[in-house]
């Protein structure tokens, strides 16, 4: 019996092997992909370049002289006294919450813009005291009224 005759009788079997031919190709593509990424992954390395000081802990922010309220503001906001919160809104945000209730000015907390370094001492959830100024912009990423930190102080 010649083969090729029933192959040609049987479209269904054609229709089978490209398929299988199309997975093979899929799995060998995944495959080859997989191993490039592993191969490059190798050579530039994923941890840190060079050699880097060990980490240091930060100075904790100073403590706080002073009469001010656990959540609260001068007139002229040159401080603000609240709780300090970090979120991840598309970028990194720092932030003071200067009220617990609803209906306050400016949602009730700014996003602090310091120097680098500035708030290093300071942890979520700390309570502190923010010494500056209120910019004249809004973070849109981190949907609050920036505040220029001068000082930081832990309250």
């Amino acid at each position: 019996m010649d083969t090729r005759s029933s192959q040609a009788t049987h479209p269904i079997g054609d229709n089978e092997a490209r398929r299988r031919n199309a997975k093979r190709v899929s799995v060998t593509t995944t495959v080859l992909r997989a191993a490039i990424l592993l191969a490059l992954l190798a050579a530039v390395g994923c941890g840190p370049r060079g050699v880097s000081a060990p980490a240091s802990t930060p100075t904790p922010a100073p403590v706080a002289t002073g009469d001010y309220p656990d959540y609260g503001y001068s007139p002229d906001l040159s401080w603000l006294a609240g709780r300090f919160g970090i979120a991840i809104r598309g970028s990194l945000c720092t932030y003071v919450v200067i009220a617990t209730h609803a209906g306050v000015p400016w949602g009730g907390k700014f996003a602090l813009r310091a120097a680098p370094g500035m708030l290093d001492g300071v942890h979520p959830g700390d309570m502190v005291v923010v010494h500056g100024s209120i910019a004249k912009s809004t973070a849109r990423d981190c949907g609050a009224r920036y505040y220029e930190v001068a000082k930081i102080e832990r309250h």
